[in-house]
């Protein structure tokens, strides 16, 4: 009855097939179970990797290797995008993303794993820091370009992160000092804000009961980045 169950689910045969390449230790065999799957298929693999590797620590790696191997050889599926929403998860598909040049792969909704990543409202603040130390790194430029992709809303991942997540309390150190270094690497090569999106980003403020005062550092942070003066934007219907 088990197997029986398992064949009319696609995704758990898929997983199947991929923990039989695993277990023969083939590299061809683990890229062809992987490669044989429709996007959802392979999204449910790579998930398999992501807890399994979680879940085994000894593991970790050779998991992670695998993610790695099958999304360079046969891409990322886009179901898997909206996943890539947290620092463990990031961490886990890093080397994947990599590897294939995924930074700037984008959903149905036009998002990048950092619209993700920097609108979920369970990793407040964003991990601004690690970004930014990735974009240290000449083989992550494309990270850049991923800042600066706009979804099917027209917004940009840290405009994302304004309407969604942005919070009135403080940003550590670290953390704003990481924030402005990726406004500032986002603005580069001619690209400057569309500030129609402004009057969208206070009044999502104003919706979720953000406290806003000209002094405040959520202003500074809107106001930088649309390079406009603070005391507007405080002012600003």
């Amino acid at each position: 009855m088990a197997q029986e169950q398992n064949n009319n689910n696609p995704n758990e045969q898929a997983i199947a097939e991929l923990i039989l390449a695993i277990r023969s230790k083939d590299l061809a065999k683990i890229l062809s179970a992987y490669r044989q799957q429709n996007e959802t298929g392979r999204a449910a693999q790579l998930k398999f990797c992501f807890e399994t590797g979680e879940s085994q620590v000894s593991s970790y790696a050779n998991y992670q290797n695998i993610a790695a191997q099958c999304i360079a050889a046969h891409g990322l599926p886009t179901g898997i995008i909206a996943g890539l929403n947290n620092s463990d998860r990031i961490n886990f598909f890093m080397p994947a993303l990599q590897a294939s040049d995924a930074f700037t792969h984008t959903n149905h909704q036009g998002n990048t794993f950092l619209h993700a990543l920097f609108a979920n409202e369970e990793q407040s603040p964003p991990p601004f820091n690690f970004i930014r130390s990735l974009l240290l790194f000449e083989r992550n430029e494309s990270l850049a370009k991923a800042l600066r992709i706009r979804n099917q809303h027209g917004l940009t991942p840290l405009e994302c992160y304004f309407i969604y997540n942005l919070e009135d309390h403080k940003l550590p150190e670290h953390e704003l000092t990481a924030l402005f270094a990726l406004i500032e690497a986002e603005q580069t090569d001619n690209f400057v804000p569309q500030n129609a999106n402004l009057s969208h980003v206070k009044a999502s403020l104003v919706k979720r009961n953000i406290a806003l005062s000209q002094d405040s550092q959520v202003l500074l942070i809107i106001a930088s980045y649309y390079q406009i003066d603070v005391s507007t934007l405080y002012h600003l219907h």
